[in-house]
């Protein structure tokens, strides 16, 4: 029993002894911290500092105030940073004097927390070039998010910020100022796209309330061309990677207003908007967006994701009245104007669908217009669509588009993944009428179509300038003038003498277009009324929508003055030009078409075309009652 006794007790002197070692180690560690000269830290946060930074930093010395204490003050004087090669010569930062008191247990655990941070008599120069390149970072991502430490006060005089952006065409200079009393102030002024403005921001006072809790702040740009206010709560003081703001933005064009939120928006009309935003890391949320663009309204939301260098958009966007005219600037609609004169009018748009500059951007956007708007008349109404983006595709499924008659249906492929686009369109027309889509010609009749083309360009009209596939129209049991009837015929003997108010009946028009490299084709054009039979052959260069038609009528009922030779047709789809060949309308021919007349020469009579059978071979089906006949 004595030996056990012993050794226990021999033990829990060991396990004592152990203890007090560990306790009085712990004392001269704590004691050491609390006495330490952080002065001789200045060499290697010199060298720690040029090997994150890849520069040479320097630093003039380290001050510590008081002697001995666990929450130490220190000033570290004659801070530089360099600009990186790129930029050129110059610093990106110099300081005067930064002073912390700070807890000295916490730094233990990795954990920096300060008392306060004053800051006097800095420079900050920050320099992006127009690739990107940024002078503040070393390029590497930063995937920590434990956001800024923890500073119980922040004091900021004699401090200018200057900030130059090659990228977005941007630049100011502002001074900053914070205290306890006031809270944090930015001023000064800047350019945006060459254009004037006025910047500002606040925020409380750094420590007056716990660093957990909500930080408003304000931030204004503030120009006659373009200004964006966002005023909200950071989740923790300067925490800028997460909060909450309502946003409201003004701009002479997107574009403009683009430079400042780097969206990638294009130049567009006068835009006005405002939103609700959430900031998390690398998600963005937007709701409840209400926009003008020009006389187009937009209302949404959406969630924007970074991904590496690109971003992922899911969002959904509603308009009451929108006019895709607005989507061009002042200068666009210049340059549009200039080629009108030069070309002509064209039906086919000169819409870029170029993908590259969202290259690294993929995601869905639903979007419902309910009216469309348009410079003239247009039989286009409302539009629905799902497009989505992605791996080098943009896809337009389901698209519905719709007319004043009818819809426009089917879906629109652009496909970028071996180099240039490429434009599918694989589009019904449904239910439609003709005179919506010709008023100024008084034909009409219950319209259906396909369109089925593939084609290589930059923008539609290139794509479709260069394409192959197929077009196909077909009207059935409509009316027209009686005397384009006639016309159609080559009766220019009736064409005379019907009286403009009567009417025709159209019994069909059938129009098969082959389409190879931009040329289409007609495989033929029919036309069938009741009083002529007329069909249509040749080419039409999409590049250029210029006609090479010619135009070969009968009529039904004998003629007294028949035109015997075929009519050119030429000029474009917006503009077309008739020919009608110049010896036709001399006296002479005009005797001649008599003569074959009273003897009887004329040619045979046209014979109605079996509509039923040529729409059915045409594949496409026709909705909607059939039109009662025309009484002539």
């Amino acid at each position: 029993m004595d030996a056990n006794r012993r050794a226990g007790w021999s033990g829990a002197r060991w396990a004592a002894l152990i203890l007090a070692a560990t306790a009085a180690i712990a004392v001269v560690a704590v004691v050491i911290l609390a006495a330490f000269p952080w002065e001789i830290l200045r060499t290697r946060a010199e060298a720690r500092l040029s090997a994150d930074l890849g520069r040479p930093v320097t630093i003039g010395s380290i001050e510590r105030l008081e002697r001995f204490s666990l929450r130490p003050t220190v000033i570290v004087h004659d801070v530089r940073v360099p600009q990186p090669a790129w930029a050129g010569p110059g610093s990106l930062v110099t300081i005067e004097a930064l002073r912390t008191r700070f807890g000295v247990l916490p730094l233990l655990v990795g954990r920096f927390s300060a008392d306060r941070l004053e800051v006097a008599g800095a420079r900050i120069d920050l320099v992006r070039d127009a690739d990107g390149r940024e002078s503040w970072s070393t390029g590497e991502k930063d995937d920590d998010d434990g956001g800024p430490p923890a500073i119980g006060g922040l004091i900021i005089v004699d401090t200018v910020v200057r900030y130059r952006d090659a990228r977005r065409d941007r630049s100011f200079t502002v001074a900053v100022v914070a205290d306890r009393r006031e809270g944090l102030r930015i001023s000064g002024t800047g350019l945006v796209r060459g254009e004037a403005v006025r910047i500002s921001a606040s925020g409380a006072a750094v420590g007056e309330t716990a660093t957990s809790q909500a930080w408003p702040f304000r931030v204004k740009i503030e120009g006659e061309a373009v200004g964006l206010t966002a005023v909200g709560r950071m989740d923790r003081p300067l925490d800028v990677d997460h909060f909450s703001a309502e946003v409201t933005g003004h701009g002479r064009d997107l574009k403009l207003l683009d430079a400042i939120i780097e969206a990638g928006l294009p130049a567009t009309q006068a835009v006005a908007l405002k939103a609700r935003v959430r900031h998390d890391d690398r998600e963005w949320r937007i709701d409840d967006l209400a926009a003008t663009i020009g006389r187009s309204d937009i209302a949404g939301s959406a969630v924007v994701v970074k991904q590496g260098r690109g971003s992922r958009i899911e969002g959904v966007v509603r308009s009451k009245q929108f006019d895709f005219d607005d989507l061009s600037s002042d200068e666009g609609r210049k340059r549009g104007a200039a080629k009108r004169l030069i070309y002509g009018k064209r039906l086919i748009p000169d819409t870029a669908i170029d993908l590259r500059r969202l290259a690294r951007t993929e995601g869905t956007l639903d979007v419902t217009i309910d009216e469309l708007l348009w410079p003239g008349p247009s039989p286009l109404r409302t539009l629905k669509a799902v497009l989505v983006l992605g791996g080098g595709r943009l896809t337009v499924k389901p698209l519905t588009i719709g007319l004043s008659n009818g819809t426009m249906h089917g879906e629109v492929l652009v496909d970028q993944r071996k180099g240039g686009p490429v434009l599918t369109l694989s589009l019904d027309l449904e239910g439609a009428q003709l005179l919506d889509l010709a008023p100024d010609t008084g034909v009409d009749g219950r319209l259906a179509g396909k369109l089925r083309l593939t084609g290589a360009g930059r923008t539609v009209r290139q794509a479709v300038g260069r394409s192959s596939g197929t077009v196909t129209l077909v009207a059935r049991d409509g009316q027209l003038p009686a005397r384009t009837a006639v016309l159609l015929g080559q009766d220019v003997g009736r064409g005379l003498l019907t009286g403009k108010d009567r009417l025709a009946t159209l019994n069909c028009v059938v129009m098969a277009l082959d389409v190879d490299q931009g040329v289409a084709r007609t495989n033929p054009l029919l036309i069938d009324t009741s009083r002529s039979v007329t069909r249509i052959e040749g080419t039409i260069a999409l590049a250029d929508e210029r006609f090479d038609l010619v135009l070969r009528g009968a009529p039904k009922q004998a003629s007294v003055l028949r035109l015997d030779v075929p009519i050119l047709i030429g000029g474009t789809i917006k503009t077309p030009v008739i020919n009608v060949p110049p010896r036709s309308k001399s006296v002479g021919s005009v005797l001649r078409m008599l003569g074959r007349a009273v003897a009887g020469e004329q040619g045979a009579l046209a014979a109605p075309l079996d509509c039923d059978a040529l729409v059915m071979a045409r594949g496409v089906t026709l909705g909607g009652a059939q039109a009662a006949e025309i009484a002539e």
